[in-house]
């Protein structure tokens, strides 16, 4: 069950929002929101469900142990076991298969994986009780003491199955008393509806069209370089609009009910250097990465050498975390390559700047940060091309034809494709940017100067978000019906 299927927005979600919305006491609520979580995480498997709560086990008595620790050593020792624990169980269900595969490819072993299925979100969660131990080694939040309540947290379906990221110190004081009423629920079911709108409307189809124009199999054979190009850029679209549409439909049923989750994606496509594309894509991933992994390192304290090998191991566990193959290896590489290209570009420039008088023009300003622009595009597209395909002889036959990007662009096949998406395409390419954001922001302070009442702007709100959760409705009922004798025809 995911946040766009028809039987969570028409079974669990109102049945769910019902329940909670009858029980006044913050304990009964926290209650049917660890039931209902439970449920939710039931439909990956009861055996999953399982290992999770052992997992939540183990961190909440670590925790408790390094808060009552009087030995520092000892407290790092109980750190330490447990996210070994937790990484371990990682590794064994997420990358035996890799490993078996790998083995077989470099040795003919012939190796069958034991392990047929992956855990529900088990990524997520395994780095929120990272977190979890981790701050309250370092101090910076307080052991739980009750474990339901830690339960919730670990298990809350809001976030368990996509993320973002939700540390403990997001949550903690919401967990212990938060408010629900019309205001942060209004708000939380246009964002719901909003990110419901993404998925159904934009990111499905502009992935099918991506499977279309450049299939990850091996129907590439035949594609034109022109399609190549073109599917790139759908995959493009459609990783953003796909992964920030999760986002906001978890921040939505957080704010619902008086969770306020931080933001996990600001415009990654408007970047203008490699370096500002991941301080937007993905924030509570990056964070992680930079505060658990980067900063213990060392991260650029210790010289320029000693960043470089921080930033290799980063980026090789940001692929691996990504996926069990070696095109996700392939792709964390390639990002550290051009980050520690563009480290180099700035040392550099930063020297110069210090040693020149004359002040850059405007037009070169301008003319410069358009390059960046074009320059983190063509960098990130080619990135989601090295992340699509799992065989590298698929993967070259795309990196070849998108080297001649030039050839086939007056197919009349590809050209009616183009006339028949040209909207779809358009508005993706729109709601990649902030310019509706904007649009919405400077209404409500122009409403604010002219004093007109905030009710008017809410009311419209909320009719487009009716509209939104209505055209997502349609759209998935119309992928799932089949007609009667469809398959005899």
């Amino acid at each position: 069950m995911t946040f766009s299927s028809l039987i969570f927005i028409i079974g669990f979600l109102p049945l769910f929002l019902l329940i909670y919305k009858i029980f006044p006491k913050q304990s009964s609520r926290n209650t049917t929101l660890l039931l209902f979580s439970i449920l939710f995480y039931l439909f990956g498997g009861l055996r999953f469900l399982l290992l999770l709560v052992a997992e939540a086990w183990i961190g909440w008595i670590a925790a408790l142990f390094i808060r009552k620790s009087k030995s520092k050593g000892t407290a790092r020792g109980v750190l330490i076991f447990s996210v070994a624990a937790f990484l371990g169980v990682l590794g064994i269900f997420k990358y035996t298969g890799f490993l078996f595969s790998s083995l077989d490819h470099l040795f003919g072993l012939q190796l069958k994986s034991p392990i047929a299925a992956l855990p529900l979100g088990i990524s997520f969660y395994t780095f929120k009780l990272i977190s979890y131990v981790a701050d309250v080694y370092h101090r910076r939040v307080k052991a739980e003491r009750n474990f339901l309540i830690f339960l919730t947290y670990v298990v809350c379906f809001h976030t368990i199955q996509q993320g973002p990221i939700v540390r403990y110190a997001d949550m903690s004081d919401a967990l212990q008393e938060r408010i629900m009423d019309r205001r942060t629920f209004s708000m939380g079911m246009y964002r719901f509806a909003l990110g419901l709108a993404k998925k159904a409307i934009l990111s499905d189809p502009v992935g099918k069209l991506a499977d279309q124009l450049l299939p990850a199999s091996s129907g590439i054979a035949s594609v034109s370089p022109a399609s190549a190009v073109l599917g790139s850029l759908c995959f493009t679209l459609q990783m953003y609009l796909d992964f920030s549409a999760y986002s906001d439909m978890a921040i939505g049923l957080g704010e619902m009910i008086g969770f306020h989750y931080k933001e996990n994606f600001d415009y990654p496509y408007i970047a203008s250097s490699v370096k500002d594309f991941w301080r937007r894509w993905h924030i509570s991933l990056s964070s992680f990465f930079r505060d658990y992994v980067y900063i213990p390192l060392g991260g650029n304290r210790r010289g320029f050498a000693r960043q470089t090998v921080n930033l290799l191991i980063v980026w090789l566990l940001t692929g691996l975390w990504h996926g069990a193959d070696w095109n996700f290896i392939l792709w964390g590489l390639y990002y550290f390559v051009f980050i520690c290209l563009e480290n180099i570009v700035r040392a550099v420039r930063r020297t110069r700047n210090e040693q020149s008088t004359r002040k850059p023009s405007i037009f070169s300003l301008t003319a410069g940060k358009a390059l960046r622009h074009i320059y983190t595009i063509l960098v990130f597209n080619l990135g989601w091309v090295i992340f699509r395909f799992t065989d590298f002889g698929q993967l070259q036959s795309a990196l070849s034809l998108l080297g001649r990007w030039y050839s086939g662009w007056k197919d009349a096949a590809l050209q009616l494709t183009i006339r028949n998406n040209l909207f779809l395409l358009i508005l993706c390419v729109l709601v990649s940017t902030p310019l509706f954001t904007n649009c919405s922001h400077r209404i409500e302070i122009w409403l604010q100067e002219k004093r007109i009442s905030k009710n008017i702007y809410y009311a419209v709100r909320l009719l487009l978000a009716c509209i939104c959760f209505v055209l997502a409705i349609c759209a998935l009922a119309g992928a799932t019906y089949h007609p009667f004798l469809y398959n005899q025809f």
